[in-house]
């Protein structure tokens, strides 16, 4: 009885470890895709970002189902439009001819937002597609062009989530097709306005190639 139980034992082990062995990747991808970012009001600012496109780079490594990471960076446009909300004491950047009242016009400064992420992976392979989900960590380093404003670099922790999958087309490459999303204090790249002091969410439709080591 006790062989028995040990032979099953034995059995059941090797099963898993092959699974795993079936279900494990490590590869590096390269993916475009365009940003979509909520406006945020707070402590008498409003502040619109503009869409844009930008690139992702992947290094991820799963070893089974539920275990699996990645280190990754991208790089976007990141132009900010900040505008006052106090009626009272509004700030106005005439324009029109001279002696006219002036009219206030937001305050547009671009910038550039680099980003430096960890996610955990969740995933299932099936024969060549994996569907998988991720979520995580980032900072985000937003770097404001040239201005004849006072700007400044921001620095912000993000938290990431998304899911999408992968499709092996031909040995060692597939395409990937995912969606991220990105929750961080909005930059507040001019010290011409506060802080809204609001998260915004940023959400970053892609697509890609990948490359498989194994």
């Amino acid at each position: 009885m006790k062989i028995w139980m040990q032979g099953t034992l034995v059995a059941v082990v090797a099963v898993i470890l092959c699974g795993a062995a079936a279900q494990a990747q490590t590869d590096i991808a390269l993916s475009g895709f365009r940003t979509f970012t909520s406006s945020s009001t707070g402590s008498g600012t409003e502040q619109a970002p503009s869409d844009s496109e930008g690139g992702l780079f992947e290094w991820r490594h799963i070893a089974n189902p539920l275990v699996g990471y990645e280190f990754n960076y991208s790089l976007a446009g990141e132009n900010e439009s900040y505008i006052s909300t106090n009626a009272t004491l509004p700030t106005c950047y005439p324009i029109g001819p001279s002696g006219t009242p002036p009219t206030c016009q937001p305050l547009k400064v671009s910038g550039k937002a680099n980003q430096f992420g960890l996610n955990w992976i969740v995933s299932l392979k099936a024969a060549n597609l994996r569907p998988f989900a991720l979520g995580g960590i980032g900072l985000r380093i937003t770097v404001p062009g040239a201005s004849i404003y006072s700007v400044n670099t921001v620095v912000r922790p993000a938290f990431v989530y998304g899911g999408g999958f992968d499709w092996t087309f031909v040995p060692h490459f597939g395409l990937r097709l995912q969606v991220q999303g990105t929750m961080s204090k909005a930059p507040n790249l001019s010290d011409e306005y506060n802080s809204t002091t609001k998260y915004t969410q940023i959400y970053e439709p892609m697509a890609g190639v990948y490359y498989r080591f194994k």
